[in-house]
């Protein structure tokens, strides 16, 4: 009659098994997921290693026992490599799996299942089997052969190379897998230790093994890690298949540096650009790229065989925040670079060229004019002047809109009332026969802006608004305010002109360059680049008049 103890393990090595096959059932239906398959071939292997034992345990007929406790050995040892075989493919290794290794990996359970099934006919995984009853129990002694240790140590190693795989790769791969790490590392603990005591013939009784009990605790903390959480839902794979994207698969070229500014690997496409394979590595980045990595990354661009990169570098980290080297990316910017040069002499050449050509024009004009009074010619050359006014006037605005673009924006604390005066002021130098009118009662102290290309959004909407009046004197209004309850600070620009036309304001918000109607647009686009580049916002409405408004964060820090 089995007694309480005795009861206790033959119940608790049965449950264990029932729950490690319970929790590969319940797994089945990730199914296809890395490790997956393996997992749940693991934990089929444990079951039947605790079922066996357990019932093994209530046997007395020693053909029937020998045949049990060579089953337990066959799930036993064939634990470990499906363990490691999970954990290799759930890691994003899985081409260990699936080539010439796997044939490895399945060496030691294929060997225990033959000797196993055939154990009757030899003596290589044991011998001198013999009852040695303990706790009512159907126990065995026997003397394991040097083969049988190899088989069981074969399958520990691998078990415990798997949770070093899964402990690296999840501290590797952010705090999602914290908790599920802890319990796969004290998984194997509570059964592992009792099987090592076994395996030693220590302690007092030697003939059992109370593993098989104890894979309870291991089934519970394999639930927790592996069905609680959406450990096969999100597993390392992306990540590691992300990491080898980034490597290989880019198009740009990318090397990655140790900490010693050693070049250690390249993609194909900078194998190709510096003519070496990895099996040249590592490498000096110096002696590589032909500059070292820090004048690279302080001058940040790279001048290879007429070809002209932008550089990017990214640290790399451990999981505790050490730098180990870096990622550098060679972007190929010949094409912009040599756009930016030609739009820049471009630029400077029709400029220069034309204030200057139409300054001529306008001074001939002029002096036809004061010397014929042919009301028809007259006619003509006052076309003419105003002809050449619009694009002298352009010719200023690029100019100024240069100076502009190639500036660093500076913020600063502007007093708002003094600032516009000042714009109001300036325009009135140039446009003396307008009414430009300041309306700032409510304007607040002060807004945090580069005054500089505000005043220039602001003063080309002006003087768009008194050239384009049809008014003997054009009446234009300066409007400053703010919003309490948006922190933003309002400038708008009033004339008493017709409407703006739709197709140039929509001009503004497209994907692509429209072609411009006429000298309008051009102002309305280098107020829109001013806006944006001070980080505000431009709108436009029609009240009895166009209603430019520009919106900017009201200043939070004033002096």
């Amino acid at each position: 009659m089995v007694g309480l103890i005795g009861g206790s393990l033959v119940g608790l090595s049965i449950a264990s098994g029932i729950a490690s096959v319970g929790l590969a059932l319940y797994l089945s239906r990730h199914r296809g997921r890395p490790g997956a398959t393996w997992f749940m071939a693991s934990l089929t292997a444990q079951g039947i290693w605790a079922v066996a034992y357990g019932l093994g345990l209530t046997l007395t007929d020693p053909g029937l026992r020998a045949a049990a406790e060579a089953l337990a050995w066959i799930g036993m040892n064939c634990t470990g490599p499906f363990f490691l075989a999970f954990a290799l493919e759930y890691t994003g290794r899985s081409t260990v799996t699936q080539n010439r290794w796997v044939p490895v990996l399945l060496l030691s359970p294929m060997a225990t299942l033959g000797l196993g099934v055939t154990h009757p006919l030899h003596t290589l995984l044991w011998r001198d089997f013999r009852f040695a009853s303990v706790f009512d129990l159907g126990t065995v002694l026997y003397s394991i052969q040097p083969l049988g240790y190899v088989t069981v140590i074969l399958s520990l190693s691998m078990a415990g190379i798997g949770v070093l795989l899964l402990v690296e790769t999840m501290l590797a791969y952010g705090k999602i897998y914290r908790r599920e790490t802890v319990a796969i590392v004290l998984s194997p603990i509570p059964a592992s230790i009792p099987l090592l005591v076994w395996l030693g013939q220590i302690g007092p009784y030697p003939q059992l093994n109370f593993t098989p009990a104890l894979l309870l605790t291991h089934v519970t903390l394999d639930a927790y890690a592996f069905s609680s959480t959406s450990m096969f839902e999100t597993n390392p794979v992306t990540q590691r298949a992300a990491e080898r994207s980034a490597v290989d698969d880019l198009d740009d070229p990318l090397l990655v540096v140790d900490g010693d500014q050693r070049v250690v690997k390249l993609n194909d496409s900078a194998q190709a650009l510096f003519e070496i394979s990895m099996e040249q590595l590592p490498r000096s980045f110096a002696a590589l790229v032909g500059t070292d990595l820090d004048t690279l990354r302080t001058t940040g661009d790279l001048s290879l065989d007429s070809r002209t990169y932008g550089v990017s570098y990214t640290p790399l980290e451990t999981p505790d925040g050490g730098r180990v080297g870096g990622i550098v990316v060679l972007y190929d910017i010949t094409t912009e670079r040599n756009q930016r040069q030609q739009l820049s002499v471009l630029n400077r050449v029709l400029r220069h060229n034309l204030r200057n050509e139409m300054t001529i024009v306008r001074g001939h004009a002029d002096s036809v004019q004061s010397n014929w009074t042919d009301s028809q010619l007259l006619t003509q050359m006052n076309s003419i002047i105003g002809a050449s006014d619009r694009l002298l006037s352009i010719s200023e605005q690029m100019r100024d809109f240069e100076q502009v673009v190639d500036r660093e924006i500076e913020q600063q604390a502007v007093d708002c009332l003094d600032f516009i005066e000042t714009v109001r002021m300036d325009v009135r130098d140039t446009y003396p026969e307008a009414s430009v009118a300041v309306v700032a009662d409510a304007a607040p102290d002060h807004v945090r802006t580069d005054p500089t290309v505000l005043s220039l959004a602001l003063s080309t909407l002006v003087e768009n608004a008194i050239r384009h009046s049809d008014d003997p004197v054009p009446t234009v209004e300066l409007f400053c305010s703010d919003d309490d309850a948006d922190e933003t600070v309002i400038f708008q620009v009033k004339d008493t002109n017709d409407r703006i036309p739709e197709n140039e304001l929509a001009a503004l918000g497209a994907d692509e360059e429209q072609p411009l109607q006429h000298g309008r647009s051009i102002g309305l686009w280098i107020v829109n680049w001013a806006v944006t580049a001070v980080g505000g916002q431009l709108r436009f409405q029609y009240e009895s008049g166009n209603v430019a408004t520009i919106e900017l964060p009201a200043d939070t820090h004033r002096d």
